[in-house]
């Protein structure tokens, strides 16, 4: 964790760190529309950039799994991957992860 993120530097009332992608500063609550909906835009674009990076490094690992006689797909990975999802969002995180993995490998059947 960087210095100036630690609690101990923390001053009380004041804003948290700003936000490289969305230029909105941690925890500060967005009290205009516009900034409010270009800070979600760019969240968004942060997303879409980490799932097309995910797609590439899962490819990858299909590959390699293939190359050594495995399936390309593992359930029982994806069900971790999908209990991790439940756990940090709740029952909508499954259909998130289930989402996730068609893009990365595809539909099944």
């Amino acid at each position: 964790m960087h210095p100036s993120h630690s609690p101990a530097h923390a001053v009380p009332g004041a804003p948290g760190p700003v936000d490289a992608v969305t230029g909105v500063a941690t925890g500060e609550l967005v009290t205009d529309v516009l900034a409010g909906r270009a800070a979600l835009d760019a969240l968004d674009e942060g997303i879409r950039e980490l799932l097309r990076n995910r797609v590439v490094v899962s490819k990858q690992v299909q590959a390699l799994r293939r190359g050594t006689g495995e399936p390309g797909i593992q359930h029982a990975r994806e069900n971790q991957v999908i209990g991790r999802y439940v756990d940090a969002l709740g029952d909508p995180g499954a259909d998130i992860a289930l989402a996730i993995l068609q893009l990365c490998r595809g539909r099944l059947g």
